[in-house]
């Protein structure tokens, strides 16, 4: 069964994304992508730990998984957790000027990141985790080529990018994966409950 619902995951996954690894949920598929992200870049003679997610997202509660998660209500009991995480604008413009436009908004959110890169330090950043719609904070959309931004900025830094599906995958937006709603090629993909309808506990990470 595990062979069938991997082959399966992997015709539906975008781009080469061809292998699964399962896991028992979603906190434990965002652990495996940044342990795999580290994984790579030693097997690749690099030394990369660090990872970096946005403001208000959610992405489990294993130790690991709540480093990179971005609610502070849900860190703040656990602190400290896993050091070097660093946490982005996410993309609500709810406060945003009145007359910024949306390429401008996407050029704000891609310089905070890149900045975000370089003080970190790119030779040491593995991997960015984010949704391709956030969840928590609201049902947050990406602006016009806010996505297409994040995967060229990964490709510049030599960063994996990690789609977290858990949330909105499976049919949530209206396809398979939320990554092909928004033509993002992640390197990563990590989902959880929509693989059961929520019926199963289980998880995978997709490389």
């Amino acid at each position: 069964a595990a062979i069938e619902l991997a082959a399966e995951l992997a015709e539906l996954a975008p781009g080469d994304l061809n292998r699964v690894f399962f896991v028992s949920g979603g906190s434990e598929a965002v652990e495996a992508a940044w342990k795999l992200a580290r994984q790579f870049h030693l097997g690749n003679g690099q030394r990369r730990w660090k990872a970096i997610s946005r403001k208000l997202a959610y992405h489990g509660t294993t130790m690991g998984a709540l480093s990179i998660n971005g609610v502070p209500q849900l860190r703040q009991p656990f602190e400290p957790l896993v050091p070097e995480v660093f946490h982005v604008s996410n993309t609500n413009d709810y406060r945003r000027p009145d007359d910024e436009t949306e390429v401008e908004f996407t050029a704000f959110l891609l310089e905070e990141m890149e900045q975000e890169i370089i003080q970190a330090g790119p030779d040491t950043v593995a991997i960015v985790v984010l949704e391709p719609v956030q969840n928590s904070g609201g049902c947050l959309l990406p602006p016009a080529g806010y996505l297409e931004g994040v995967r060229a900025l990964c490709d510049d830094y030599g960063i994996l990018l990690c789609a977290d599906e858990v949330i909105c995958g499976f049919g949530r937006l209206g396809e398979w994966l939320g990554s092909d709603r928004h033509d993002m090629q992640p390197d990563m993909i990590t989902v959880a409950k929509g693989l059961s309808s929520g019926y199963g506990t289980i998880g995978a990470l997709i490389a």
